[in-house]
């Protein structure tokens, strides 16, 4: 099967059901080589259980999902995962490895997709994770044991280990949460300076508008299980489709390329 040129994901009438209840209703959705893309909704809204598709951490009850234009179930998904790179503030099940690993050592494994350093590691790969640290502003967290680290400095090492092993697209599913104002900022920050020095496209899930930084070009909004509006930021970031959303009378404000809401 061929893939489908310049096309990173693609979902067409996608439904999931769990326990009865459906949780995604005929979404569709595309998102093309070059494109950034801020995935918003509220809490429930189904935009982790959309994106788990990606690495088939779950499965569409029905529907078509296309990762790089190799369509699931007719292509070997192993190929499509190791292209795939994330960042989660839930890692909960992987807490106790990483916090016996040191930082740089979580950022090497990503060139292997595992939680620490189980073969040999090559001077290229070890060069290629300073770099990314040092180009993150992390290279002092050398030799410091992730547990010791911040919440803030524990995302940014996240991001420089999912960069590890040159993703193809990276996914950041909701990576400011339970980080304070200055973490935040700094993290959001250094996904800039990704976007400017790296150039991988990514992903970027959240409930919170201001968290869409320059970088992103487009935005789509899940509101009960469905794509409600998706296209250019400046397009769907108005007053009127944000009222919609949030069932609230909301304005918006841009400063500094950056959305804020105001409730009115």
């Amino acid at each position: 099967m061929n893939p489908v040129a310049d096309e990173l994901l693609y979902y067409e009438e996608v439904v999931f059901r769990r326990d009865g209840r459906e949780i995604l209703q005929s979404v569709n959705w595309q998102v093309k080589d070059g494109e950034n893309w801020a995935l918003l909704g509220l809490n429930g809204a189904g935009k982790s259980t959309l994106l788990s598709m990606i690495p088939a951490y779950q499965v569409p009850t029905a529907g078509i999902v296309r990762v790089f234009g190799y369509e699931f179930g007719k292509y070997v998904w192993a190929n499509i995962k190791s292209r795939v790179g994330f960042v989660s503030s839930s890692l909960g099940q992987f807490q106790s490895t990483l916090n016996k690993q040191f930082a740089e050592d979580v950022v090497i494994s990503g060139a292997f997709s595992s939680i620490g350093i189980y073969q040999d590691v090559s001077r290229e790969q070890r060069e290629r994770g300073h770099q990314l640290m040092e180009s993150f502003g992390i290279s002092y967290l050398e030799g410091h044991r992730y547990a010791t680290l911040s919440a803030g400095e524990q995302r940014r090492v996240l991001l420089a280990r999912a960069l590890m092993g040159n993703p193809d697209l990276l996914i950041l599913d909701e990576p400011c949460s339970g980080l304070d104002l200055p973490a935040r900022e700094q993290f959001l920050g250094t996904v800039e300076q990704m976007a400017k020095h790296e150039g991988t496209p990514y992903i970027y899930v959240s409930h919170q508008i201001d968290e869409i930084m320059p970088s992103i070009t487009h935005v789509a909004i899940l509101k009960e299980g469905r794509i409600a509006y998706a296209g250019k930021k400046g397009d769907i970031l108005r007053d009127s489709v944000l009222t919609d959303v949030f069932g609230m009378e909301v304005s918006v404000i841009w400063e500094r390329e950056r959305p804020w809401v105001i409730v009115k």
